[in-house]
Formats: C-alpha cells, structure tokens, sequence
C-alpha cells in the first residue's frame, strides 16, 4: 500500500513573505488532490524556517525514513517548499531518481521521468535566494552610502514607513525626543545611575516607549551606549559609520563624557577628537601621521603654563584661570614602522598654510572655465552619437548570444535527443557555460559603455568646480571639511622635515599646467580673450587624459607631479 509523507515549510525571512501560510498550504492541498483525506500518510511535517541552506530537523527526518522505505510519497504544495539550496535540492531528486520517490504537488506529480525538470525548478528556487541576496546587499550598501543607518529606530526616533523601501530614513519623534534628551542630560551631570534615571523617566515622567513598555534597565543602557544619538555616527555590524544624515540629540563630545561616566571609554572604537590630516598623510618612515591639541592657560600671578581642560585653577598659586585659553595642535609621526623615526612635528597652522598654496596654484579664471565646459559639451555630443553606436553594437551581439543558448536548450531537451545522441550532457553543460560567460562579459560592456559617456564629462566638472571654489571652501569650512579638500586634489601626501610633499592627481596637473600658462607675465599684455585661447590650445591637446576617452583619442597617462611647499 502506498505511504505518503506531507511537508509543509514557511520561512520568517523575506524570502516568503509572500508565500501561503503552513494552514493555507494545507486547505490548497486538501482543495487541489483528490482523496487527500483518505490517503495513507504516515508523517505530516511542518516547518518554519528558511530553506535557504541545509539544516532543517524535519526535512532531514523526512528524507530519512524516505531512504529506510517507510514511505514512496511526498505531498507538498510546490517544489520550493522542499528546497531552496542545490545540497538539499540534490537530495530530493536523489530520492526519486534511486529510491523511486514520487512527489506530488497541486499542479504536477513529479517521478523519475521528471529529473531535468526538477534540476531546472531547484535551480531557479536557488537563483532566487542569490538574487534576493544580492539585491538586499546592494540596497544596503546604498542606504549606507547615503547615510540612513539600516537599523530598527533606537527610543527617540522612529523609522519612517511611508516611503518606499530602501528609502525609509529615521525621524525624531517628537513625543519621545525631548524626554530622552533629558535622560542624557541628566547622566551628563554625572550625579545619576543609569538605574535612577530610568526610574525617573518610568516613575515621574510616564515614560512609554512605542511598544508601549516602560524603559528596562537593559534598554536604557543601549541607550547611553548608542552611538547614533549623535546624529552624524551610527553603528551596523560593529562598523562604525560617519555619515549619518538623521537629526542628532547629543554632541561628540557630550557622547565622549558619558562614555567616560559609564566606564566605556575605547569600547566604542570611536576617535576622541576629529582631526583634519590624519589618516591619509604619511611620514616618510612608513607610519601614519597623528595628533595631539593641547589648551593652555597662563597663571596672571606667576606665570605658569598648565592644561586649560584639566585645572580651573592654577595648580601653583591657586589663583583663577584667566578668560583666555591658547590653543595648539601638533602633527607628527606615530612610529608604527620605525621606533626611532627623527621627524619632527609640525603645527597645523603650518599645513593649513601648505594647502592653501597648493590650492591657489591650481586656480584658473572663471572666463577658461566657461570657455571650456562649452566646449566639453560639444565634444560630449560627438562622444554620445559614437558611443550610442558602439551599444548597438554590442546589444545585437548580445541578442544573437541569448538566441544560441534558447537553441542549445531545445535541442538538449528535444524528443530526438532523448538517448543524447545529439547533445550530451557534458557538451551541453560546457557549451552552455562558454556562452554564459560570453552573455557576462558582453552585459558589462553595456553597462560600462552607457556609464562612460558621462564619466569623462563628469571628471572635468568636478575639477573645475574644485580648482575654482575648493580654496575658499577650505578657509571658512569645518575640520571634515578641510579634510575632504585635503584628501582630494594628491596622492602619495608625505611628511618630510615640516613639508607636505604631494603628487598631483593628473586631472589638477592638467589644470596646474593650464593655470600657470594662464599667469605667464608675457602674457598679461594681451586681451583677456587671447590669454585664455593660448591656455585652451594645450588643456584640449589629444593627450590630455584628464577628460578619459574620447572617441578616436589615445590619452597617454601623466607622470605625477612631484612637489613640496616650504611652511
């Protein structure tokens, strides 16, 4: 007599939110078999987990008493519900390939005559799963990328789902912000546990969290512990991030303090202090390059210099800290690599006065800029007409490839190559794989010929805008800021007896050369309009790579510039 064994899966992941609930697949199946009720079955599983990898308890005790020969019958509700993996996927044809296993579903029974059928569902079950992870990964690179923390809203915000996924920011909430506010401003006193100011916030103030649920002591502790409340940092998969985008409660600093009264400090992994130079600049050792501020006060009595953060008195004669506090910041070696590296230290009003040289030697008038991204424009059309072209090209190229492998699938599953007399299995499956590589590579000329028509376009913009504002950016902008101009226009920054040494990227190597053609006093006696021409007549030469490619030219790369400015 036959014996059937029916299985039933749900997963809690977003792979099957979609899919019909365990007591749904089982009125499908009592609705769509006939004499459901009335069959043999000996076991009747059901799951909920993902089916994603191996390892599910009842399908593996399924497929167990399958091979003891206890059953020859598995009811389920589609092929997926069995396997979503090629390991347990193999598993099931295995079964009825050797063991004569029948499976039956609402739609199709599947036997031993059904193998590549099976092969081809297993593997589009599988292929679903890497697309759904490839496409989950790459929405949350972009949310990092543009500062949303792919989080659950910590107490005080709450996460925004009236915007499409992948859009969804974090929002204050307004009930709740002020409160929490509280809450850290009384830890900042440094006169309240953790313990006291949750009972505070429950007791006194009535404070629900969305849920509805009073603050438990674990939950006001992730609070204080949170780096996110700081608006710009935000912590996923123990990777701290600096470009948060969501409203902040607290300062850094005020974040650094409360980490010190919870006895946090260096748990966090985050900076201390936020300097302008340090991570991209190297010392000529090898090391990085680090720094140190210092505030100092100067006693009016007797002229002592002591820490303007550590005393409010001076610690010889007592006498009150005067109003005014200097400020000092040092740039030196941190002699990682070599112990006993010499360098000395330089001062970070010597590095601003460094860059700023630099940036005024890469300046070039307005009057060349509009002159020149006219003239890109043009030679942007040219560029687009040959480029849309060369896509055709390469989409007919890539048509005629999805057309050979239709072909090569037909003919493999075709009732004359039944014995595989036409096509083997082997040479289908090398033939098959030599065409697919082909269809990968032609796809990523199409993608990367529709992203260069811009590229080159977009690179001369860029510069231009730095080369013309980047320096008065820099004098009134804030430490990232500075930072990320500093980063920006070299390669190769060194450290060397007080000097920045540098090598231009070439795209503002170009552009130096331009400008210093631009301020050759030979040319100051002619018309604005000549001067800028003679500079035009090499910035567009055909070697120049600043712009990338460009149709028929060959850009040669730029040797970089080496260069160092006294402080």
């Amino acid at each position: 007599m036959d014996k059937y064994i029916v299985y039933k899966r749900k997963s809690s992941d977003s792979e099957d939110k979609q899919v019909l609930s365990l007591d749904s697949q089982d009125r499908a199946l009592n609705e769509s078999i006939p004499s459901y009720t009335s069959l043999n079955i000996i076991d009747n599983h059901e799951e909920s987990k993902s089916a994603k990898a191996p390892g599910r308890p009842k399908f593996n005790a399924m497929c167990e008493r399958l091979e003891q020969g206890e059953a020859n019958y598995i009811i389920c509700w589609q092929l997926n519900r069995l396997a979503r993996n090629p390991v347990d996927g193999g598993r099931i044809i295995w079964l009825v390939q050797n063991y004569g296993i029948k499976i039956i579903t609402p739609s199709k029974t599947y036997d031993s005559n059904d193998i590549l059928l099976m092969y081809v569902e297993f593997a589009m079950s599988n292929q679903f799963i890497n697309d759904l992870r490839k496409s989950t990964t790459r929405g949350l690179d972009d949310k990092l990328r543009a500062g949303i923390a792919p989080i659950l809203a910590p107490v005080g915000y709450y996460n925004d789902v009236t915007k499409k996924q992948g859009l969804r920011d974090i929002l204050e909430d307004i009930e709740r912000f002020p409160l929490v506010r509280k809450m850290w401003d009384l830890l900042l006193t440094g006169n309240y546990s953790v313990e006291k100011i949750m009972d505070i916030a429950n007791n006194q103030w009535g404070f629900k969290q969305r849920t509805g649920n009073p603050l438990s002591r674990t939950k006001t502790y992730e609070i204080f512990n949170s780096i996110f409340y700081t608006g710009k940092y935000y912590e996923y998969r123990g990777k701290i991030y600096d470009n948060g985008i969501h409203k902040p409660m607290i300062s850094i600093d005020e974040y650094e303090k409360a980490q010190r009264l919870l006895g946090n400090r260096g748990k966090i992994g985050l900076t201390k202090r936020i300097f302008s130079f340090t991570g991209f600049i190297k010392c000529t050792c090898g090391s990085g390059i680090t720094a140190h501020e210092r505030y100092r006060k100067i006693c009016p009595k007797c002229h002592l210099k002591y820490n303007a953060q550590s005393n409010n008195v001076c610690p010889k004669c007592q006498c009150p800290a005067p109003e005014k506090t200097s400020y000092f910041c040092y740039y030196h070696c941190t002699k990682k690599v070599d112990k006993n590296c010499k360098q000395p230290y330089t001062t970070l009003k010597s590095l601003n006065e460094q860059i700023d040289n630099i940036l005024s030697l890469l300046y070039v008038p307005q009057e060349f800029v509009d002159w020149a991204l006219e003239e890109l424009q043009k030679s942007n059309v040219v560029e687009l007409d040959n480029r849309n072209v060369i896509e055709d090209n390469i989409q007919n190229k890539l048509k005629q490839v999805n057309i050979e492998l239709d072909n090569l699938l037909k003919m493999y599953i075709s009732v004359e190559n039944k014995n595989k007399t036409l096509l083997s299995t082997n040479s289908y499956i090398s033939k098959k794989d030599e065409l697919s590589k082909e269809k990968g590579k032609i796809e990523e000329l199409i993608s990367g010929c529709s992203k260069k028509q811009q590229d080159w376009m977009e690179t001369a913009e860029k510069a231009f805008d730095f080369v013309l504002y980047a320096r008065k950016r820099f004098e009134i902008g804030t430490k990232e800021v500075k930072r990320e101009i500093a980063s920006a226009f070299g390669l190769n920054l060194t450290l060397e007896n007080r000097l920045l040494r540098y090598d231009l990227k070439n795209e503002f190597a170009y552009i130096k050369k331009a400008s210093d053609m631009l301020k050759d006093p030979l040319n100051k006696i002619e018309p604005v309009k000549k001067i800028v021409a003679e500079g035009q007549t090499y910035y567009f030469d055909s070697a120049n790579p600043v712009w990338g490619e460009r149709g028929d030219l060959n850009p040669q790369p730029l040797a970089p510039q080496a260069n160092a400015l006294p402080g």
